[in-house]
């Protein structure tokens, strides 16, 4: 889509100050922990992590917080929602489980107690199919800023490309391209 290089006259009379503006088209930053171990689920290590990055990115302007979280699609099913004091986007993912591994996995307990050994062994996470879609759920359901101020329709979308268009035959650049093409 084309976004008008002006804002419109309606949104400066309407505008009260500048200071946020700014703000509403920062990305929404999402942290992501690849082949993470075991241990990295711990809750300790988690909060250690979350700590972490919220001091490292708390003078940005940048969206690191609020938008994805690891406790509420139930990663972490024993902890309550308000774990952790600021919840950044952080998502850990574990070692891609290799096809033999998913065909084959390792069974818990000793091989004398036929009743554990039907059990799938402990691994501290869930497994990477179902933390990929967990991740592809939180990010799709983010909430996503408008362009621009106004309702952007077909018919303002035509203007704005109309207009810029316009500046661009104006242009001396392609007027100069235009001679050396000839």
């Amino acid at each position: 889509m084309v976004k008008p290089s002006t804002p419109s006259p309606s949104h400066e009379s309407s505008s009260s100050s500048g200071s946020d503006e700014g703000t509403e088209y920062y990305p929404h930053l999402v942290f992501l922990q690849n082949k993470a171990r075991r241990e990295d689920f711990c809750p300790r290590k988690l909060r250690q992590m979350h700590l972490m990055i919220d001091q490292l990115m708390a003078h940005s302007h940048l969206r690191y917080k609020g938008t994805l979280s690891m406790l509420q699609c139930n990663v972490f099913p024993g902890l309550p929602p308000d774990f952790l004091d600021s919840e950044v986007n952080l998502f850990l993912m574990p070692f891609m489980d290799s096809e033999a591994e998913s065909e084959n996995p390792p069974r818990a307990g000793p091989s004398s107690s036929p009743l554990f050994s039907l059990l799938p062994g402990y691994r501290g996470h869930p497994s990477f199919q179902s933390l990929v879609s967990k991740l592809r759920s939180q990010v799709m359901s983010m909430a996503r800023p408008q362009l621009s101020h106004t309702i952007l329709t077909e018919k303002n979308w035509f203007h704005y490309a109309a207009r810029i268009w316009d500046g661009v035959k104006k242009s001396s650049a392609l007027a100069e391209y235009s001679r050396l093409l000839a």
